[in-house]
């Protein structure tokens, strides 16, 4: 039975091992469908790919990083006014986010830590806005100073995943029924928790580093890295965002500009899911080689677009440059052409904070 489905365009880049991948995942037991996304990238396990099962749940394929997403936040201060080069010194002067202190309620553990990575915060300017009446709606200001944040449950979620981690056979899963995989979807919805609430300490912390005191107002915030129940099956997303939380929020690479979607009404055949950023081009370990006689260290602390870098691993700067991603503008043509989304606004990053 062919139950894959890969949603993209001629335009897009599609690497064969990762289709293979999905093939592969598509005969497991108590698979339903797969869908790969337009930000499929390489991998085992591609991020990029949504899968609905019966009866049996895959935790592997979620891995660790449960609940890892995005969140937008607006921030009432007009962004024509702020400083960057300050805020640069700023973030310099700290070794990480963990040395800013918030007063924040959570849930008893360390939270705020933004981990390794394609996990950042980021400082955005609105670009432009192409449904007035979906942003009137959000009650957004387009003057307004933006903080993006992509992180996840850090060690809440691996210590989820760890319990059950080599306790079943990889093509076969786990029971729904049983006792194991209750408790385990227990602690996926806390990591689920866990992950949104770090998300807004991040955003408080990256504000009071760069001594803005506002409190910031949540725009969107989506999980990408989950497993649910939808109609009576289970839905796996691995940086796949589902589409009923309402505005979503795609990320590009830091060169490239983000956007806020408006999922459709109609989102099956993509199992209820969109991109979650703009996907990996190449692999993490073969981009060094490919830049580092073309780009200093120094060359990749500012962007094509004019934004700012701050990320003190070298081996990370080249890891994550935007050259290594796919064109965010594809990923989102094929969203819209597949009738899965229409775009509200787009967003230009004008500083990236990346810890090592």
């Amino acid at each position: 039975m062919n139950n894959l489905k890969i949603i993209a365009s001629e335009k897009n880049w599609i690497d064969s091992r990762s289709v293979d991948s999905l093939i592969q995942i598509g005969s497991y037991g108590g698979v339903i469908n797969v869908v790969g996304l337009p930000d499929l990238s390489v991998g085992n396990v591609p991020n990029g790919m949504a899968l609905s099962t019966k009866e049996r749940i895959y935790p592997h394929l979620i891995g660790g990083d449960i609940g890892c997403g995005m969140s937008l936040y607006e921030v009432g201060i007009k962004s024509n006014k702020i400083k960057v080069d300050r805020f640069v010194k700023h973030l310099n002067r700290i070794n990480t986010l963990d040395d800013i202190e918030v007063d924040m309620p959570h849930l008893g553990y360390h939270l705020g830590s933004i981990g390794k990575g394609n996990h950042f915060a980021e400082l955005h300017r609105l670009n432009k806005v192409e449904d007035n009446e979906s942003f009137e709606v959000l009650e957004m200001s387009k003057e307004s100073l933006f903080v993006l944040v992509h992180s996840g449950s850090r060690a809440y979620g691996q210590i989820t995943f760890d319990s059950v981690a080599g306790g079943y056979k990889p093509n076969e899963g786990l029971d729904i029924e049983a006792r194991v995989t209750q408790e385990y979807l227990k602690k996926h919805d806390q990591a689920i928790i866990y992950a949104k609430q770090s998300r807004a300490e991040i955003a408080h912390r990256l504000l009071k580093a760069i001594k803005i005191d506002v409190s910031p107002k949540l725009i969107s915030d989506t999980a990408h890295n989950s497993i649910s129940t939808h109609n009576g099956v289970w839905i796996h997303r691995k940086g796949a965002t589902p589409t009923d939380r309402g505005a979503v929020i795609i990320a590009g690479s830091r060169g490239s500009l983000s956007y806020l979607v408006k999922p459709t009404a109609d989102t099956v055949d993509s199992l209820h899911s969109l991109a979650h950023g703009a996907g990996r081009k190449w692999e993490r370990s073969s981009v060094q080689a490919k830049l580092r006689n073309r780009f200093s260290k120094s060359q990749l602390t500012r962007t094509a677009i004019g934004s700012r870098v701050i990320c003190s691993d070298s081996k990370l700067l080249y890891e994550e440059a935007p050259q290594a991603y796919k064109n965010i503008d594809v990923v989102i043509g094929d969203l819209v052409d597949a009738g899965l989304a229409t775009v509200i606004a787009s967003f230009r990053p004008i500083l990236t904070y990346k810890e090592s």
